[in-house]
């Protein structure tokens, strides 16, 4: 018996043993298991994060590539035929963007969270796969049927255009990373898309004959500068391509490349970083960060709806008899509206508006002369103005329907906006009247009728303001003109437009706080604010700049090309300080160390001088002392 009892309870014991190892192995298999899932799942998301990064680096590098081989057809092939071998290479980039782009957007998930992203990113697997089909097109289609190649040559050039912009935001992130100085890549832009212009500029098939570097350089220049200042005749010299060319360094140089990477960035990643927002606050002159996104897709929908309303408009004030083709009224339309709001003052016309078949026709000059005038009021201008007449008109319609919720804004009209818009009116008035004045027996003889003269005295008052546009010929303003000329470009447009010189804004603080010394004050206000201190020494900062500035191209022209007179010279560096581009003739003329003076000129005229010594300096910082406060002798 009691042998039966100990077998009995060692069989337990085993049993009990066997059951711990089971469930010890259960636990063991199911530990071992999540781990490897675990293991797995991070290798998978490790694995991902390392494909997202190759493809990052790999798809800008062919994007490059790809932009590369469309440049060499645009510059060296005829627009109306294609090059079978080039395409096939192409085929062969845009195989390999099916390939980077699908993987990008696969592996993202990982490290990109937004909704929109996603969408956007998709988007671009999309325009991938539609290029590489538009490409196949390409490489069958007739040369023959030149309409059916061309319309699917833009396309594709576009298509092209359009992804390399995406990527190159991030280029633009890493600068941000690399360096805060707001100001040094506001300024490297300007002049990465100066020098891609120039290289633009010299292929073959974007002139008539060839041009030398200084004048593709100067030319670009003016056109990212939005100037009109011109060495070579724009109409004669350039070819469709390289008025195509110029058309985009205009659009480019109006907005500023940063507003379009800044943009493409976003809707790449679905935001922006801090430094990335701290930069585009500070180039629309936004007060918030919050909202800077916003007013950077604000911008580029203003500009292309005023330049689409604007080419409209022309296209349908022009003869179409003028024009042997539709295409190329269209384009006339699209150009000069392009130049007109950008205050470039480029035309595809051998003597700019003066010419023969258009010097005549006002409803033009007033469409151009518009433009000019939305174009150099500031887009932060625009949109305030706006508000207030959206307010306005809501309170009136609620008026009107009886409905007692209403808006109430204190301040409506910004100040700032009040100065700018105030200046800009007595600077259009001033330089119509007095143009009207001096003008009778001069440049306006030829204008028979008083509607003429009045609307030839309007652009006139105009154009200076960093327009750059001539529907008279410049050689035969009376001298006041010339003088009058002088100080409306010197002061130029308003702040955080297209336009160029010192600033309306700069000009009216430097008056107002004048008005303050001479009647005893020890403060500016005006409009019931007070103007802080630090924008007075800023006003007076960039006008000592300016006058320093253009001093110096006065004395470095006139020792290579003082054969031409003080007045033409000084007339020259005004208009290109001041990105201006009227003449009186002696551009095409002047030596080339002249020309790179102007097109500096030209560039920091466009910059900003203040923008340009700042960005060279680092921060300001708060100095914890206090000198003893004299006063100086005056």
């Amino acid at each position: 018996m009691p042998d039966y009892n100990r077998v009995t309870s060692l069989a337990k014991m085993l049993k009990k043993t066997k059951q711990k190892i089971i469930l010890f192995y259960r636990l063991l298999r199911r530990e071992l298991s999540e781990r490897i899932i675990n293991q797995g799942r991070f290798t998978l998301i490790h694995t991902l994060r390392i494909t997202y990064k190759i493809s990052n680096t790999l798809i800008p590098l062919a994007t490059l590539a790809a932009v590369g081989l469309v440049v060499y057809d645009f510059g060296f092939n005829a627009f109306y035929s294609h090059e079978a071998k080039l395409y096939h290479i192409l085929l062969w980039v845009l195989l390999s963007f099916k390939i980077l782009f699908v993987i990008r957007f696969i592996s993202e998930w990982v490290e990109v969270k937004k909704l929109k992203a996603h969408l956007y990113n998709f988007s671009l697997v999309v325009l991938v796969y539609y290029l590489h089909y538009e490409a196949r097109k390409i490489i069958g289609t007739d040369t023959s049927a030149t309409t059916d190649l061309l319309v699917r040559k833009l396309i594709f050039y576009t298509g092209i255009l359009f992804l390399f912009l995406t990527e190159a935001s991030g280029l633009l992130k890493y600068l941000y990373r690399r360096r805060q100085n707001t100001a040094f890549i506001f300024i490297v832009s300007f002049a990465v898309i100066i020098i891609a212009g120039t290289l633009l500029l010299m292929v073959p098939k974007a002139t008539f004959g060839g041009i030398s570097a200084i004048d593709a350089f100067f030319t670009s220049t003016s056109a990212v500068c939005v100037t009109g200042l011109t060495v070579v005749n724009t109409s004669t010299h350039f070819t469709s391509v390289g008025k195509i060319i110029i058309l985009f360094l205009m659009q480019i140089g109006g907005l500023g490349i940063m507003t379009f990477t800044g943009l493409f960035a976003y809707l790449a990643a679905g935001s922006v970083s801090f430094h990335n927002q701290m930069a585009l606050k500070s180039m629309v002159s936004s007060k918030r960060m919050s909202n800077v996104m916003t007013i950077v897709g604000r911008i580029i929908l203003v500009t292309l709806f005023f330049e689409a309303i604007g080419a409209f408009l022309i296209f349908v004030c022009l003869d179409e008899n003028l024009f042997p083709q539709k295409e190329q009224q269209i384009f006339f339309s699209v150009f000069h509206s392009v130049s007109g709001f950008c205050n470039a003052g480029f035309s595809t016309l051998p003597d700019g508006l003066h010419e023969s078949i258009i010097r005549f026709n006002y409803p033009v000059h007033l469409i151009i002369a518009v433009l000019v005038i939305l174009g150099g009021m500031g887009f932060p201008i625009t949109f305030n103005v706006f508000a207030f007449i959206r307010t306005k008109a809501v309170n009136i319609l609620n008026r009107f329907l009886k409905n007692p919720s209403q808006e109430y804004h204190t301040r409506l009209i910004q100040v700032n906006s009040k100065i700018a818009l105030a200046t800009t009116f007595i600077l259009l008035v001033f330089g119509f009247c007095t143009y009207l004045l001096f003008e009778q027996d001069a440049s306006l003889a030829e204008h028979s009728t008083w509607y003429g003269k009045l609307v030839t005295s309007f652009f006139g008052s105009v154009t200076p303001r960093t327009a750059g546009f001539n529907t008279v010929d410049l050689t035969q303003l009376t001298l006041p003109t010339i003088m009058i000329y002088l100080l409306l470009m010197w002061i130029g447009a308003s702040p955080s437009s297209t336009g160029g010189g010192i600033k309306t804004t700069t000009a009216a603080v430097a008056f107002l706080n004048l008005r303050s010394i001479i009647f005893g004050k020890n403060k500016t206000d005006v409009y019931r604010t007070q103007i802080a201190e630090q924008s007075i020494n800023k006003a007076f900062a960039v006008i000592l700049l300016s006058l320093l500035i253009i001093g110096l191209a006065v004395l470095m022209i006139s020792v290579n090309d003082g054969k031409y007179g003080l007045l033409k010279i000084a007339f020259e560096v005004f208009s290109a300080f001041s990105t201006v581009g009227l003449t009186l003739g002696i551009t095409p003329e002047l030596s080339d160390t002249s020309k790179i003076v102007l097109a500096l000129t030209m560039f920091i005229g466009r910059v900003g001088a203040l923008t340009l010594l700042m960005a060279f300096v680092t921060e300001m910082r708060q100095q914890p002392y206090q000198y003893p406060v004299e006063e100086i002798m005056y």
